[in-house]
């Protein structure tokens, strides 16, 4: 059980709940706040005050008085009016993820929400309902309105919850829960759905899967470095000091660390060759860059994670509900951006060397990594959708944040299509696993085939127990279960594990 409090939630804790699954419990001092919070708004309603969300209508209608009479039935229908999202259903985890988030946003203080409605979302989420919640609609303010609304239709009973594959009436899986249907109250309609919680849940989980991603990258391409009996001159830590970019420095250090003692390296120290291509001399400062860029869009994020992004909000000090704009996307619209266009580049460069591996003039080892290469094509096709996937990424990367379209009858002018990035960026990170993928598997396959000679021992390591689960390429099989597998090590962290036994990776 993990207690939250509205200021404590980082990446540690959102993957124990949203990936493991553990239960939330709310502090007392938050629980307060909530309560404080939620007089407030009853206070404004019960002196008839003209506040926004409150007691007026919705965006363009927001000149629009609403009957005190009405007000129930202006947050009910703000929720049913704004579920109309389209497409493929948002996957469990990031759902799971939106819902954590408001509840994080909600005992915050800032929100007016009851704590009977409050109780309704932390029960969807620790009885592990997955609300339907189609994946398109959202531009990125006011926040994510149509994905938060369907989370909130099945909080009061009329919307779907995906059990077993299928969709199913939510008031029969909150009853079949014992979980009371909110009833909502004044503000709460609004204070449900105006936030970035959804595009601030994807962005978080891809930052868990890019931190893998990122530290496998340079597991793998030091392991091709070796393959390609690549030099480590270019990582030397004198190189590094003179640019002072940080990321580079931690990228060289791993790959020096990774390549120290390989007798594979120590076979060809005095060979001919001067330097070696860009993908391999220029690791440090590509990955470095990712690294980066990792960083600025993490800290960013987690600083979401633990905000209000509501409108109007509630001050517990002055006991006074004010319209902002904190809703709005673009705060972490431009870092999901950035990172996806980073991240696009770990898989750019790491098929440029799984192309060298394949090349036997390069390597001086069988073509396509394989014995009897013509019968069999080895590495041909794996190369190929390597090379689809780059260029797949390269469209993907296009920043969705310098896009706007006005809506509510230019109300709301200026959107930062935030949530269109965090879904595009979810894709970059896939894509870049399998890229990854790709590599280590030929990177493997080509320091069997320099045996007698032994790579470094983290990287002989990571060869024995690769090994152990994907098999040596002795003749052609059906790739795509291996690269199933290796998939899964690369985001699980698995590829990380098994270094960490021997060197610490950055």
């Amino acid at each position: 059980m993990i207690e939250l409090n509205g200021k404590n939630l980082d990446f540690n804790n959102f993957k124990k709940i949203v990936i493991g699954r553990e239960k939330v419990n709310i502090s007392k001092s938050a629980m307060a706040d909530v309560k404080r919070s939620y007089a407030i708004v009853n206070d404004i309603v019960k002196k008839g005050e003209r506040v926004y969300g409150i007691t007026t209508g919705f965006g363009k209608l927001v000149d629009i008085a609403i009957p005190l009479d009405k007000i129930m039935e202006l947050q009910l229908n703000i929720i049913r009016s704004h579920s109309v999202g389209t497409g493929e259903p948002l996957d469990e985890l990031s759902v799971r993820g939106a819902m954590l988030l408001r509840i994080n946003t909600i005992i915050r203080g800032n929100s007016g929400v009851s704590p009977e409605t409050l109780k309704t979302y932390i029960d969807m989420l620790n009885h592990q309902l997955y609300p339907y919640v189609p994946g398109k609609g959202s531009v990125g303010a006011s926040g994510d309105l149509a994905p938060l609304s369907h989370i909130a239709l099945c909080a009061i009973g009329e919307g779907e919850f995906i059990e077993n594959g299928k969709r199913v009436n939510a008031i029969k899986i909150l009853k079949k829960n014992n979980i009371k249907p909110a009833l909502l109250k004044p503000k709460e309609g609004l204070a449900l759905i105006n936030g970035t919680q959804l595009m601030t849940s994807i962005a978080a989980l891809n930052i868990i899967y890019a931190d893998n991603l990122i530290k496998t990258a340079d597991i793998v391409a030091a392991a091709s470095v070796d393959a390609l009996r690549g030099t480590d001159i270019a990582f030397r830590k004198d190189i590094q000091e003179i640019r002072n970019q940080e990321g580079q420095k931690v990228s060289a250090s791993n790959l020096r660390r990774l390549l120290r003692g390989s007798q594979i390296r120590k076979s060809h120290k005095h060979c001919g060759r001067v330097q070696d291509a860009y993908s391999i001399r220029c690791i440090p400062q590509v990955h470095g860059a990712v690294r980066d860029c990792f960083q600025y869009a993490s800290k960013i994020i987690e600083n979401e994670m633990n905000s209000t992004t509501d409108n109007p909000l509630v001050f517990l000090n002055s006991k006074e509900v004010i319209s902002g704009g904190n809703f709005h996307g673009e705060t972490i619209a431009i870092p999901i951006d950035a990172l996806k266009i980073a991240i696009s580049e770990i898989a750019s460069i790491s098929e440029r060397r799984t192309y060298r591996l394949i090349d036997h003039h390069e390597t001086g080892l069988s073509p396509f990594i394989t014995p009897d290469a013509g019968l069999n094509s080895g590495f041909m096709m794996l190369q190929v959708t390597a090379a689809s996937l780059v260029s797949e990424n390269k469209i993907l990367s296009h920043p969705a944040s310098v896009d706007s379209i006005p809506t509510s009858l230019g109300q709301e002018d200026h959107v930062s299509m935030g949530t269109i990035g965090a879904r595009k960026l979810a894709e970059v990170v896939q894509n870049s696993a399998d890229v990854l993928s790709i590599e280590l598997f030929a990177s493997m396959n080509a320091i069997n085939m320099r045996k007698p000679l032994k790579s470094s021992k983290p990287i002989s390591e990571l060869y024995r127990e690769f090994s152990a689960v994907i098999k040596p390429v002795t003749r052609d099989r059906a790739f795509y279960r291996d690269l199933e597998i290796i998939r899964k090590m690369v985001l699980n962290g698995d590829i990380v594990k098994i270094i960490q036994k021997n060197i610490n990776i950055n």
